[in-house]
């Protein structure tokens, strides 16, 4: 979820749209979660309060991978958002909220 809604973010912010708005639409709409309009805002100011650590995040998408592959089942999304996690790692955000990973796919350009 978090990985989709920062290619959102920045989606919306190449295009000329404010990203304020589109967290606010999405947190009105149809796949509102509590996580968009809590962790939104402050992901379009780039600043990332810890409350879950993305360096725990990723270990957990690995963990849920190694239990996928234990009884062959297919995670692509998972495996591909794992990989991001992991550039955000390498980027030095490892003590950073999960909601960080949003600099791992502006670090992409």
């Amino acid at each position: 979820m978090m990985a989709s809604f920062s290619e959102g973010i920045l989606l919306s912010e190449k295009v000329g749209l404010d990203p304020n708005v589109l967290v606010e639409v999405v947190s009105q709409g149809a796949i509102s979660a509590p996580m968009y309009s809590l962790k939104g805002p402050s992901m379009t100011k780039s600043l990332y309060p810890t409350a879950f650590p993305l360096k725990h995040q990723q270990k957990d998408l690995r963990l849920a991978l190694g239990l996928a592959e234990s009884v062959s089942q297919s995670t692509p999304l998972a495996a591909a958002a794992n990989e991001l996690y992991k550039v955000a790692k390498s980027h030095g955000l490892s003590d950073q909220d999960f909601s960080a990973v949003i600099e791992a796919l502006k670090a992409k350009k």
